[in-house]
């Protein structure tokens, strides 16, 4: 009986030898397994104008973007690392990384200026990322995967997160006005990488303008990026003479924005009422986008 008893006690202590040989080294460091996500080309327009992006259309998105994040989570959602690139690296679209094997959780943004990761950066539950008013365009994909001792390599194609909120005057500009400002009312500055969604808190807004040119003067956009597609927007056009001082203005109040989508305001400032813009879509985004008339 007792030799029964030893002889167990050395298949379970041989066993349980070899089990830790396979995941550590022989000074007991945990082996490390490599892994690689290569961000692939992102072929979606982005508006044309310099208030969204500084880059024309025939651009793939990943060229025209300046910033990548990696966030990585282990299996109990526990915060691991995370990896920063810029546009200048020469690694900028491959990240590579090592870890223990096991089950993970990936989280890749990317952005045309930076953002910020807040929240308590501990656990995947209370991870959020925060915009500015720089931040521009964002792509972001969250996925699980499986490292084991052969490491983990896999293309990634990120998927936007903004819609564009697009402003059309169709009719002439007056001659006083010097300068065109557009306002989105609602933006939301948190986006909760747990839930995939904004957070319905601490709303902002985000203006851009255009001074008023003779090249302008008869037709006239501005375009905004906003992730928040959860609470309804509020749109302001803003008529200013050369000193800042507003001639005319109208707002548009329910603009639902959706991501991917171009939401385009289209309508005239010569009418006297507020209101009447229409809402309808443009399908440079993607298909069917809203246009809102004015």
């Amino acid at each position: 009986m007792k030799r029964s008893l030893l002889l167990s006690i050395l298949l379970v202590s041989l066993f349980s030898c070899k089990s830790s040989s396979e995941d550590s080294t022989q000074d007991g460091a945990p082996n490390l397994h490599p892994v690689e996500f290569k961000i692939g080309n992102i072929y979606e327009d982005l508006p044309e104008l310099k208030t969204a992006s500084t880059f024309s259309s025939g651009d793939s998105a990943l060229n025209r973007l300046g910033f990548l994040y990696y966030l990585v989570f282990d299996a109990t959602g526990k915060f691991v690392h995370q990896i920063k690139q810029s546009k200048g690296d020469v690694s900028f679209g491959l990240v590579s990384d090592q870890l223990k094997a096991g089950q993970y959780t990936a989280v890749l943004v990317s952005c045309t200026d930076e953002m910020v990761i807040s929240g308590n950066l501990t656990l995947l539950t209370n991870t959020k990322l925060k915009t500015t008013s720089n931040t521009g365009d964002i792509f972001y994909k969250k996925l699980s995967f499986n490292v084991t001792a052969d490491g983990f390599s896999q293309p990634v194609l990120l998927d936007r997160v903004v819609g564009c909120v697009e402003m059309r005057i169709t009719d002439r500009i007056a001659d006083n006005v010097a300068k065109v400002e557009f306002t989105i009312e609602n933006e939301m500055l948190y986006f909760n990488v747990n839930t995939d969604l904004v957070e319905i808190a601490n709303p902002e807004s985000r203006s851009t303008s255009a001074e008023v040119t003779s090249a302008n003067r008869n037709a006239i956009k501005l375009d905004l990026l906003v992730w928040n597609d959860q609470v309804p927007l509020v749109a302001t056009v803003r008529l200013l003479d050369a000193s800042n001082a507003i001639i005319k203005w109208k707002k548009i109040t329910g603009i639902q924005n959706i991501r991917r989508k171009k939401t385009i305001l289209l309508g005239k400032m010569s009418d006297f009422l507020n209101g009447g813009f229409s809402v309808g879509y443009d399908d440079r985004w993607i298909p069917d986008s809203t246009v809102i008339n004015f």
